[in-house]
């Protein structure tokens, strides 16, 4: 769904991302991976249309994202960035409505549709009882669901979540991972993460794409990323690979 073609990013001729070549499908989760400041959340941003390519091109669903409309790509495109918007005084039930802006009419009326489609969001997520809550009295797993169920509201097809882990404890980081790898399998979705944790990338996700300094450094299955050369050509550091007593799942310890 997601082509990239050579796009890359600068900012006053320093450039942020090089030149990348990537392709992103519905149905997978990709993992987006690397030290901070290697290009991580500029390229989903990029994707987001949240920044605008420098060079090369990005297409979705064989159009390039400058002819998509505004309301037309965010029924298609969720975004969620990394330093989220207040939520002061709101209840998880009015954050979630916020996701069906792209489907409203020119009076911004709620319809019959919208109501079913909050309904069925804040049960992919099990959030009911978070409605008539306030969302600043939510725990941090808690907050990170409600915010989900406002992205499935908007009825897209792919989800962008840049560091949706950020500030969470593990046991809410598995949560949230095993729900958002859930939601991706169960409903065809295309989801792309920015993430730090590398064991937990390995873990969830079904793709990884690995960055270093802006530069495109590797991408693939998680076993072909998790090799002690290629983790310390990503991170700098040596690693070894141990394997889990109870997965497949490889896991990364530092020398």
């Amino acid at each position: 769904m997601f082509n990239v073609n050579a796009a890359s990013f600068a900012i006053d001729d320093k450039r942020i991302l090089h030149p990348v070549d990537l392709a992103f499908s519905q149905g997978r989760l990709y993992g987006l991976i690397g030290h901070n400041g290697s290009g991580k959340s500029t390229l989903l941003k990029l994707l987001a249309r949240q920044q605008p390519i420098s060079q090369g091109d990005i297409e979705f669903d064989g159009k390039p994202l400058s002819r998509w409309g505004k309301r037309e790509f965010a029924r298609q495109v969720a975004y969620l960035p990394q330093h989220l918007p207040a939520t002061e005084n709101l209840t998880g039930r009015e954050l979630i409505d916020f996701g069906r802006y792209p489907w409203r009419g020119l009076l911004g009326r709620k319809s019959a549709e919208d109501t079913r489609q909050i309904e069925r969001a804040m049960a992919l997520t099990h959030t009911e009882a978070f409605a008539d809550r306030l969302v600043d009295t939510l725990s941090g797993g808690e907050r990170q669901r409600v915010w989900l169920a406002m992205l499935l509201a908007q009825g897209s097809r792919f989800l962008l979540l840049d560091e949706p882990l950020a500030a969470l404890d593990i046991a809410h980081q598995i949560e949230v991972l095993s729900l958002v790898k859930t939601l991706s399998q169960e409903l065809d979705l295309g989801v792309i993460i920015v993430m730090h944790d590398i064991n937990l990338a390995a873990r969830y996700c079904d793709h990884l794409v690995a960055l270093h300094s802006g530069r495109l450094l590797e991408q693939g299955a998680p076993e072909r990323i998790m090799r002690p050369a290629t983790l310390q050509s990503i991170y700098g550091i040596a690693m070894q690979i141990l394997a889990s007593p109870q997965s497949r799942h490889p896991i990364a310890v530092v020398n």
